[in-house]
């Protein structure tokens, strides 16, 4: 027999709003109401249906996942890795995603768009720039809101992988087989990953006793056609790289650079070591297998979602998490060439 809310509330003797309340665990109703009307609605099989329960309770159960736009979009295969570990985790706990069409040119209206009462409960956020003007407007819009990335602002949940800590485990291994000319390969200027990454870079130099180089550091914007063109530039240039070694500051950027050397004629690593950030699938079937400094990236996922949920439903306040990383030597790092 399938019974409705209005039943229940007339057997019960309250009214339906009550029914309602003590269902969604209300504190307003008292607990021998609460357990009685619970054990009337659980004797006849009773179901809240989920959209009215959701909208009685002003929530939508949906949560605004924003990506970065191009040239950085979902097809990169460590946002669908960290994808993956959001959905599982708002999944588990009944929350769909809408992911919006963003570009730098519409970012006010998407999150104004997102805002809008009722439509999302929450915002999820990557690659938190410098001066990030997300963060204003999702503040002055009461959203709660969570960043992949660390971000300057101590008042900003967030998730990272250590980027600095990384970054400086990378010169150190290139440092160890006997490099010295180390180039790096930076993402866009303006993100807070590429600054921690480029400050990994720096600190390790300095530890090291290596002199800095302005001329090897090398823009690549996060994409493999960025440090490819980095790269090929330095060859097309004079001829000569200048560096025995390349960190790129991620795995895609570390592939580019891979393409264009070998279009130079140049092995890896018998000639450039190489060793990406991020430890996406794809490097290991590369050949060599790509040397890199693997991040957490399903975890980082899981844990942006937790961090957001804590917000929505157990009323906590920020989180802000760094996860560590480890270095995965597998191949395309060895001594440079005059050390052979």
């Amino acid at each position: 027999m399938r019974i409705s809310m209005a039943e229940i509330a007339r057997r019960c003797g309250v009214s339906k709003a009550t029914v309602s309340r003590a269902l969604a665990d209300d504190p307003r109703v008292k607990p021998e109401t609460k357990e009685f009307i619970k054990a009337v609605a659980k004797q006849f099989n009773y179901e809240p249906h989920v959209i009215a329960s959701n909208l009685a309770r002003r929530r939508s159960k949906i949560i605004g996942v924003m990506l970065p736009d191009a040239p950085r979009t979902i097809a990169d295969p460590f946002f669908l890795e960290y994808l993956n570990g959001v959905s599982a985790v708002l999944f588990e706990h009944g929350y769909s995603m809408l992911l919006p069409q963003v570009s730098r040119d519409n970012i006010a209206q998407t999150i104004s768009s997102l805002a809008a009462r009722g439509r999302v409960d929450g915002v999820v956020l990557t690659e938190p720039r410098i001066d990030d003007e997300r963060i204003v407007f999702l503040q002055k819009s009461g959203v709660p809101f969570v960043f992949l990335g660390c971000t300057n602002s101590k008042d900003v949940a967030w998730v990272d992988g250590d980027n600095e800590g990384g970054a400086y485990l990378a010169v150190q291994e290139l440092f160890r087989f006997g490099h010295r000319q180390i180039a790096i390969i930076i993402g866009e200027r303006g993100l807070v990953a590429a600054q921690n990454r480029l400050r990994g870079y720096h600190r390790a130099l300095t530890d090291l006793g290596v002199p800095l180089q302005e001329e090897l550091i090398w823009e690549g914007d996060f994409t493999r056609e960025g440090a490819y063109q980095a790269v090929r530039t330095r060859l097309q240039s004079g001829g000569e790289l200048g560096a025995s070694a390349i960190f790129a500051s991620n795995d895609l950027m570390a592939i580019g650079a891979i393409q264009a050397l070998r279009e130079a004629g140049l092995r890896v690593p018998e000639d450039v070591s190489v060793i990406g950030f991020d430890g996406v699938e794809v490097g290991k079937y590369l050949t060599p297998p790509l040397t890199t400094v693997q991040q957490p990236i399903n975890e980082l996922g899981r844990q942006v979602a937790f961090a957001l949920l804590e917000q929505l439903e157990k009323e906590m306040g920020i989180r802000q998490t760094t996860l560590p990383v480890q270095l995965v030597n597998v191949g395309s790092t060895t001594a440079p060439p005059k050390s052979r």
